[in-house]
């Protein structure tokens, strides 16, 4: 397979991120043929699909992320909250505990 075979399929979008996976052990490595404009850069389609194939068993298998597995809580009106603080709107300020001069 060609790199646009693999963009055409939407397995990358560009050559630099394909670069850095291949690099990472994320992408098998392509193989150098020679062609008229130097080498190409080709990959082997079973590989591919054994990645792609490997890579969908492990999501699956996967736990979901954190963020999709907390129940979403629910909102309370500041009204009835007795929370102080910035993030509140609402700060408690305590007397002054020097005394000052002013008439």
């Amino acid at each position: 397979m060609r790199y646009s075979e693999l963009e055409a399929l939407g397995i990358c979008d560009n050559r630099g991120s394909l670069v850095n996976w291949m690099r990472a052990g994320g992408f098998p490595r392509g193989i150098k043929i020679p062609s008229r404009y130097g080498k190409t850069l080709v990959w082997d389609a079973v590989e591919v699909a054994q990645h792609i194939a490997q890579r969908y068993a492990e999501r699956e298998l996967a736990p979901p992320d954190d963020d999709e597995a907390r129940p979403l809580q629910e909102a309370r009106p500041l009204s009835d909250s007795k929370e102080t603080g910035p993030a509140t709107g609402r700060i408690e300020h305590e007397p002054c505990q020097y005394t000052t001069n002013e008439t």
